[in-house]
């Protein structure tokens, strides 16, 4: 064979392949599987959830027989005939042997060689808990929500979305890229948030009582409707006093501004399908998506300057309500 003719057959060889490795791509489809569990939480008196990629929702069920339920929603992509067969590459682990309850999501690459790719799927999960029970997720890709947790709240994340909401113990959040929205009730443990690209939002702070201290270093740190007293107030950092002070809100941020609220904020409408809304007899929802105003989720205008400088009076200094850059 001479070179022109082998330089031919390498030509078509490759075009072979690759015809190959398009129909083995086109082949693969989306599968979803839900799979629930039933776990009773009596004696328990923490839950710890690590999930790859996907979402995680935990609420108060409200039920006082420490009953726990898991909804979870397995998707992965898989051969066109394999679709009836259950998937394999996705497992959940549950370890009830101890006093916390451990949720683990282990994914198996499925393909290799030249088309391999790479945690092809993903877990939802959903969770309803006792109320009094402590909180820890994990998460690589995938938002968190969670609601209505009267014990201590811890959630990390490397990109996805953290929302807190009505949660009455100590709330600790790290994460690397996405942003954090914490609704909080007049009674709060204290806060902590660190996170390195994103926005901080707290609302619901209009009679807490807690001692202050934000800072950024890229952004803003901003605040409406609420008094300070004892502040220390410029253009990326706070601290002052809410109320009596005692518990402690510290948050910081690398790459985002941070936003502080006496009334509680409200998610934007594109991120509705975000958030998993818990109603209650009583209180009633803790977000209400369909009512919420776009305005009231953008940062709100805020005065700085001459007019700002008179409001402070005294030896005890009250901050504005409104102010982003405001200086003892």
């Amino acid at each position: 064979m001479n070179i022109k003719n082998i330089i031919i057959a390498a030509v078509m060889g490759s075009m072979l392949i690759g015809f190959n490795g398009c129909s083995l791509l086109k082949k693969r489809v989306e599968k979803k599987e839900n799979v629930k569990y039933t776990l009773n939480g009596n004696g328990k008196t923490s839950i710890h959830i690590e999930n790859i990629n996907g979402k995680i929702n935990i609420s108060n069920s409200g039920d006082t027989t420490g009953i726990i339920s898991i909804d979870a929603e397995v998707i992965a992509d898989v051969k066109h005939d394999e679709q009836d067969r259950a998937i394999e590459n996705v497992k959940i682990k549950i370890d009830t042997t101890t006093k916390e309850i451990k949720i683990e999501t282990e994914i198996n690459n499925t393909s290799s060689g030249m088309f391999r790719k790479s945690n092809n799927a993903e877990v939802n999960y959903t969770l309803k808990i006792p109320a009094n029970m402590k909180v820890h997720t994990e998460t690589v890709n995938g938002s968190t929500t969670i609601t209505r947790i009267n014990n201590d709240v811890r959630a990390e994340t490397v990109n996805g979305k953290v929302n807190i909401f009505n949660c009455r113990g100590i709330i600790d959040v790290d994460g690397v890229n996405g942003s954090v929205l914490c609704n909080v009730d007049s009674l709060t443990a204290g806060i902590r948030i660190s996170i390195v690209n994103g926005d901080v939002k707290i609302g619901g702070l209009k009679n807490v009582d807690a001692d202050v201290s934000a800072s950024t270093v890229h952004g803003r740190v901003k605040f409406k409707d609420l008094t300070f007293t004892d502040i220390n107030s410029e253009k990326r950092t706070l601290s002052g006093i809410l109320g009596k002070g005692g518990s402690t809100i510290r948050v910081e941020s690398t790459n985002g501004s941070i936003s502080l609220d006496a009334s509680k904020i409200l998610p934007k409408k594109d991120d509705s399908n975000e958030f998993k809304i818990d109603f209650n007899d009583n209180d009633g929802p803790s977000i209400d998506v369909e009512n919420s105003d776009d305005d009231q989720s953008k940062d709100s205008g805020l005065k700085t300057g001459n007019d700002t400088q008179s409001q402070l009076k005294g030896n005890t200094p009250m901050a504005p309500k409104n102010a982003d850059s405001t200086r003892k």
